[in-house]
């Protein structure tokens, strides 16, 4: 089973018991806000040639890229897990590195990186690119900055992803970019690697 088809309880469940109180606590904390209008974005102005850059979630942006993960539609949607439990489950591991994916001034998406520089471990854990924004070539670049920041990153001479198959499945945009299949299996998620 992926991430991304288990419960938000299940999630929970799989991390250490002494976390689970401030997880429900953070998320309720994130469902309590008001809700906001996403106003809908302006993709023309974004245009392929907008700077994409990767930039730390705040107080103040996090909710707009949490709603992020609403944007996404089957089957794409069941292929990466929502936006808000993946920040919940970082802010609970000592090796998530994670950024919101801007174009512009415009959040597009949202990365996660298992960095262990200890044993020069390095996993792109999640990433995900808002519907709207899908073939601007937004997320092919946040992965080439994301390959820059692991390069400089002690130890590091592979990064490594996992992706689900069938409908929807990004193992062919992680190809494009150089990726192979490594022989591992992540649930039922296949494992891909780039040497650095």
């Amino acid at each position: 089973m992926t991430t991304a088809s288990k419960s938000l309880e299940e999630l929970v469940e799989e991390l250490p018991p002494h976390t689970h109180a401030r997880l429900r606590e953070y998320i309720e904390y994130l469902l309590d806000e008001p809700e906001c209008e996403m106003p809908a974005p302006d993709t023309e102005e974004l245009g392929p040639k907008a700077e994409v850059s990767l930039r730390e979630i705040t107080a103040e942006t996090v909710r707009e890229v949490c709603n992020l993960s609403d944007t996404l539609t089957p089957p794409r949607k069941f292929m990466v897990a929502p936006n808000a439990v993946s920040i919940a489950q970082a802010h609970f591991s000592e090796n998530a590195w994670f950024r919101a994916i801007y174009a512009g001034e415009t959040p597009v998406g949202f990365l996660m990186l298992y960095d262990d520089p200890q044993k020069g471990e390095y996993f792109l854990w999640r990433l995900m690119i808002g519907g709207p924004y899908h073939g601007m070539g937004f997320g092919r670049r946040a992965v080439e900055l994301l390959i820059d920041h692991v390069r400089a990153r002690p130890g590091a001479t592979i990064l490594e992803t996992s992706c689900g198959q069938g409908p929807g499945s990004p193992e062919g945009f992680y190809r494009k970019l150089g990726f192979e299949r490594n022989g591992q299996m992540y649930d039922k998620e296949v494992g891909l690697s780039l040497a650095l």
